[in-house]
């Protein structure tokens, strides 16, 4: 199975290889438009880079955000996810895993895949030797016919339901988003270690979720903090006699 890179390396990544005296500033929304189109045209040349599969989605992506890949020769570590955008100040941004660089010159972008390449060797050398080839070639197999079932499926939903939606394949899930209303989306992890479970359940949820909804109920998971009221549980209540 394909490791993630930590965020450690991402920021190590981005530090070394995006630097310089003044960012990119694009104040008008036009000319960022025009600079994003400019730089997916651009990747979409280039060895090493790959857009977004409009085979597998009918979002419509922001006009000033780009998403892309760069494709890994590692053994250890699959292609790995970018993303360009604009924050308040006007400074194009490069984003990972919520990790942000300023972006100083356009070639900083077109050279991404050689310093990757580069960051993923080292990585590489200081891991223990992988399992065979006949064994990674199997895993990647069995991974690719995952991923293929998880796209049926959403495919097979979607016109059921009439939605309109998106994925992203990563490491270890695909990413599902439905559009539930104009700017508001539904984002659903789907862990191949358990499609077979969730992919029987995911039409009836999404929609009891989407009915939620439409009642104006938002639903979100976020992780128990220490500053949480204090919990109500029966679990241990003694039935009285």
């Amino acid at each position: 199975m394909y490791r993630s890179l930590q965020k450690r390396t991402i920021k190590k990544l981005f530090r070394e290889h995006f630097k310089g005296e003044e960012p990119i500033v694009v104040k008008y929304d036009t000319e960022k438009k025009k600079l994003i189109s400019e730089i997916k045209q651009k990747l979409s040349t280039l060895t090493g880079f790959a857009l977004p599969d409009s085979y597998y989605s009918r979002y419509t992506q922001p006009e000033d955000i780009c998403d892309f890949k760069v494709l890994s020769q590692s053994k250890k570590y699959s292609y790995q996810y970018f993303t360009l955008r604009f924050n308040e100040q006007h400074e194009l941004l490069i984003e990972k895993k919520s990790e942000l660089s300023q972006v100083y010159h356009l070639e900083q972008i077109y050279t991404l895949f050689d310093k990757l390449t580069l960051e993923l060797k080292r990585l590489d050398a200081n891991k223990p030797k992988s399992q065979s080839n006949s064994d990674q070639l199997k895993r990647e197999k069995i991974k690719g016919l995952k991923h293929q079932a998880i796209i049926g499926k959403i495919h097979q939903i979607a016109k059921e339901q009439q939605l309109e939606f998106y994925v992203k394949e990563l490491v270890t899930k695909v990413k599902l988003a439905i559009r539930l209303a104009e700017s508001e989306k539904l984002v659903i992890d789907i862990p191949y270690s358990h499609f077979q479970q969730i992919l029987q359940k995911l039409p009836a949820m999404i929609q009891t979720l989407q009915e939620f909804h439409e009642l104006g109920t938002t639903l979100k998971m976020r992780k128990i903090g220490y500053r949480d009221p204090k919990w109500i549980s029966y679990k241990d209540e003694q039935k009285s006699p």
